[in-house]
């Protein structure tokens, strides 16, 4: 799961977005932490079973399409 952390992490520094832009998205996708536990967890700082990872997996693809379009 950190392959997901990684490419969260990697996707946002290639298209210049901001950590909030795909907190967005997770939100939109049913994802229910605060942004501050989102970052500490897109960061390796938060466990994985914390973690909701399937809104999270939404919305690094939806913003991986974004990209493309």
């Amino acid at each position: 799961m950190d392959d997901l952390r990684r490419t969260a992490r990697d996707l946002l520094q290639r298209q210049d977005r901001g950590l909030v832009d795909l907190w967005i998205l997770y939100w939109n996708h049913g994802g229910r932490c605060h942004p501050f536990d989102f970052d500490a967890f897109v960061h390796d700082v938060l466990p994985v079973e914390w973690f909701d990872l399937g809104a999270l997996a939404v919305a690094v693809e939806e913003l991986a399409l974004e990209s493309i379009a």
